[in-house]
């Protein structure tokens, strides 16, 4: 069995105190929002592509970038896009995403226009705003150095539901859930 260890509790224990009261789906009564957390953000299993997305990882880098790595894929694992609109400095989170779903079209800035399935950017980009649709999941990186862009995401009348992982925020443009944000300790 997979055991993750919290990252954040040792980078940042003050913060990871502060949000403990947000783990594990604890005090989520949304269905939706309950099973997304407990079996995407928390899943422990071991999955077939985890050994191929760690490859090449260096040992300063097998902490956080690890599992943000592997939550991506469980991400593209759970959403199944067919269409990824990606725009991150890290090539391992196109890698992750690619295991997540064999099939998907990746797509950059070379088409202007069109929803697609999935978002992953790692700074702000109004382009990705322009391609959010009914099902989109937009994942954003880097939070924390990102929060205008993220707050003007949380705004966003097409947007329902958003989860806050500190560093980490996955948004869902969903016509048939309530706005609502949600703080989660992972």
């Amino acid at each position: 069995m997979y055991f993750c260890v919290d990252m954040m509790l040792f980078q940042n224990p003050i913060i990871w105190l502060r949000r403990i009261r947000c783990r594990k789906g604890y005090g989520v009564h949304s269905p939706f929002a309950f099973d997304f957390i407990t079996n995407v953000i928390y899943n422990t299993e071991k999955y077939y592509a985890y050994e191929k997305i760690d490859r090449g990882l260096r040992l300063w880098q097998k902490g956080r970038v690890k599992s943000m790595r592997r939550l991506l894929f469980r991400l593209s694992n759970y959403r199944y896009p067919e269409t990824i609109y990606m725009q991150c400095m890290d090539k391992g989170l196109e890698t992750a995403c690619r295991y997540g779903c064999w099939n998907a079209k990746l797509c950059g800035n070379e088409t202007k226009h069109g929803m697609v399935d999935m978002i992953v950017v790692d700074r702000s980009d109004e382009g990705a705003l322009l391609r959010i649709g009914d099902g989109t999941m937009l994942v954003l990186g880097n939070l924390r150095k990102n929060l205008n862009y993220w707050q003007s995401i949380k705004e966003d009348e097409r947007v329902t539901v958003t989860f806050d992982m500190y560093d980490i925020g996955v948004a869902f443009a969903r016509k048939d859930l309530n706005k609502q944000h949600y703080i989660v300790n992972w």
